[in-house]
């Protein structure tokens, strides 16, 4: 799990990968898909001020399986 205190938003230079014409599509629509969630945790943990809520958790869990979908479909571009 991502916490505050470490930060779980963009850096400028995933903004740069995001911004990429070179990625495919599903690549493209995953980073979406994780930066969203990530600003619905930062939202919800700003809200609630826990991390230890039950829809953090959710969030968590379903951000980290988009985390590795995404890594599996780098490392798939990545030898085509």
């Amino acid at each position: 799990m991502a916490y505050a205190g470490e930060g779980f938003s963009l850096s400028k230079d995933q903004d740069a990968v995001r911004s990429s014409n070179h990625l495919s599509p599903t690549i493209r629509r995953l980073e979406d898909e994780i930066y969203q969630l990530r600003k619905v945790m930062e939202q919800t943990y700003l809200q609630d001020s826990t991390l230890n809520s039950e829809i953090i958790i959710e969030i968590s869990r379903k951000l980290d399986t988009k985390i590795n979908e995404y890594m599996r479909a780098r490392r798939i571009y990545a030898t085509t």
